[in-house]
């Protein structure tokens, strides 16, 4: 799903809850929604289940996120697409995992709210952090930290519905092939 070609309509209707952070504009998730949020996006707006959207969540353990170390002062003062697309520092959610699948960002998320990490091993954003201090979403964490298996399966069943729900070049086409068969 891509905010600048999204259905209008999406745009158009947005979502709120009880907390200004909870509002829902885009159609990607903002990286400042709180719980409830994260829920109507995920939930409301996609259909899917809350182990689905935590588990999607995970592959930040894969991903890098800009940083504004080192960006010129012009950027900074503007922070447009282009500038933080041409960042010159991209660091990794979690330093432990950049590259692999696996759930150690869900082993971060708790050691980070358990004030277990050290200086520079993770980089959250909010929504990350919406994930551990919201009782019903850590249970769906600590699942994931313990299970890995849990995890993967869970994270392959909740792309296969994204990709099938919101994805408009594949709508009708077979998407079995998505399927990683060995879960």
């Amino acid at each position: 799903v891509d905010q600048d070609c999204a259905d209008p309509y999406d745009l158009e209707q947005p979502l709120q809850a009880t907390t200004t952070r909870s509002v829902v504009t885009k159609t990607m998730p903002q990286a400042g929604l709180d719980s409830d949020g994260l829920r109507l996006y995920f939930g409301t707006r996609l259909g899917l289940s809350e182990p689905e959207w935590v588990a999607l969540c995970g592959i930040h353990g894969l991903g890098r996120h800009v940083s504004l170390l080192g960006m010129d002062k012009a950027c900074l003062r503007q922070l447009t697409r282009t500038c933080l697309e041409e960042a010159p520092i991209l660091l990794p959610f979690v330093t432990s995992s950049v590259g692999r699948f696996n759930n150690d960002y869900f082993k971060a998320l708790l050691r980070w709210n358990a004030r277990q990490v050290e200086m520079g091993e993770v980089a959250f954003i909010p929504t990350d952090v919406a994930l551990v201090v919201d009782s019903g979403l850590r249970v769906h964490v600590e699942a994931f930290a313990k299970q890995p298996k849990l995890y993967e399966r869970t994270f392959v069943r909740a792309f296969q519905k994204l990709l099938e729900g919101t994805a408009t070049a594949t709508r009708g086409s077979d998407l079995s092939a998505l399927t990683a068969r060995r879960y």
